[in-house]
């Protein structure tokens, strides 16, 4: 297989009947184990599969809502999440099936590692060491250009030739799609554009929830609570358990540990803005899943040093990687894409300091900053709030029209 992994869309139409099910007929616990095919079979709309093969032989499928010759629009999960994130809250509140109807040709990514449509490999499998020896560089570096490329070649096939053929300008417009993407997908964008210099015109715009970039002295947890990750993390290693959250694995310990979770929950990730559903997240099967050890130790690398860096190897393998004794910085100066940024003001992961340090280093590329109009909010709410429909996506869609017709304000909140 090619870098841009390019095989055949398997299209599916699928109408729901009476007594098919759905997503308003079946009870919410029944739903928490649902994928993101499920959901799209649920509900009356048209899908595609896309099989995708990386450059390095990880084979991911990529879903489809589409719009023929619509504005291609790529919605990227973050760590430990998938495609499922942006379709779990329902037709009427998803930001999937919103950019749908709203006439957009609406692309899920799942990234290498995501269960159950990151697992395969054409020479690995999911049991093997070697699988899960990836961080956010690999997904910016392999994942997303190959997933764009093959949205591109399926956009540009499904184009109606004309007389003399598209121009130059036509050609370049008709490539470029825009990027919407929750926490550390951010990450994978900037490694994107920085490693791949021309997706710098492909993109035309990137619009980042929740954004992570350097952490250091940004964040709000502690070097105890980092500690204590690592090492619940270096103790699966040690019992050759390379996925650090397999699929199911919040919602089995929550039931026997509530505790815990709810600590964590209110420290760092969970529904600060709807106590009662605290530990909403963690009932899903899929939306917190699908971990790789070394996605962590990239994220904690980059918490001690202070900088956006690559994976750093140490001094021997560093030299054989980089040619460097020291991990590389990767050079975001040099990212010309425009950026949106939104922020929650209770985010512990994404805070508002750490969004703000994103837009001083990034001043030639950021175009607006947006505070989520809630007095807590915090960084799993901008996928599973109660009102993630009026105080997330329909800012995000109106922004990005706004952009689109060349009226976007600028702001920084």
């Amino acid at each position: 297989m090619g870098g841009s992994g390019c095989i055949g869309a398997i299209k599916v139409m699928l109408i729901v009947c009476a007594i098919g099910r759905n997503a308003h007929s079946s009870p919410p616990e029944s739903r928490y184990k649902w994928t993101t095919m499920d959901w799209l079979e649920a509900q009356n709309v048209s899908h595609e599969v896309h099989n995708v093969t990386t450059a390095d032989g990880y084979q991911l499928q990529v879903q489809r809502l589409p719009r023929l010759g619509a504005k291609p629009v790529l919605l990227v999960h973050g760590l430990l999440g998938s495609s499922l994130g942006w379709v779990c809250m329902g037709p009427e509140r998803s930001l999937a099936f919103q950019l749908h109807h709203r006439e957009y040709d609406v692309w899920l990514a799942n990234l290498r590692g995501v269960a159950p449509y990151g697992r395969q490999h054409i020479d690995l499998t999911d049991v093997m060491v070697e699988f899960w020896r990836f961080s956010f560089h690999e997904h910016g570096a392999y994942d997303l250009p190959a997933i764009i490329d093959h949205m591109a070649k399926v956009t540009g096939d499904e184009q109606l030739p004309s007389e003399g053929g598209p121009g130059q300008d036509e050609e370049q417009i008709h490539h470029q799609v825009l990027l919407i993407g929750h926490s550390q997908a951010f990450n994978a964008f900037l490694v994107l554009c920085a490693v791949h210099p021309r997706f710098n015109q492909r993109i035309q715009l990137i619009q980042a929830l929740a954004p992570l970039a350097r952490l250091h002295r940004q964040v709000r947890f502690d070097s105890f609570q980092v500690r204590h990750l690592m090492k619940f993390i270096k103790k699966r290693q040690k019992a050759n358990k390379f996925e650090i959250f397999p699929p199911g694995y919040f919602r089995k310990v929550c039931q026997t540990k509530r505790d815990l979770c709810e600590y964590y929950a209110k420290q760092l990730v969970g529904s600060a803005q709807n106590n009662k559903k605290l530990l909403e997240a963690f009932n899903y099967e899929y939306i917190l899943q699908g971990g790789s050890p070394r996605e962590i130790k990239h994220l904690q690398q980059i918490w001690k040093s202070g900088d956006f860096i690559s994976y750093d190897f140490g001094t021997a393998e560093n030299l054989q990687v980089y040619h460097s004794v020291e991990a590389l910085s990767y050079n975001i100066s040099q990212i010309t894409v425009p950026i949106v940024l939104y922020f929650g003001e209770t985010d512990a992961i994404a805070t508002p300091e750490g969004v703000h340090a994103i837009y001083a280093r990034m001043l030639k590329s950021v175009k607006s900053v947006r505070r989520i109009n809630s007095k807590k909010f915090n960084h799993l709410d901008f996928l599973i709030s109660g009102d993630v429909k009026s105080l997330v996506n329909d800012k995000l869609i109106e922004h990005m029209e706004q952009f689109l017709e060349g009226r976007l304000p600028y702001v920084i909140e």
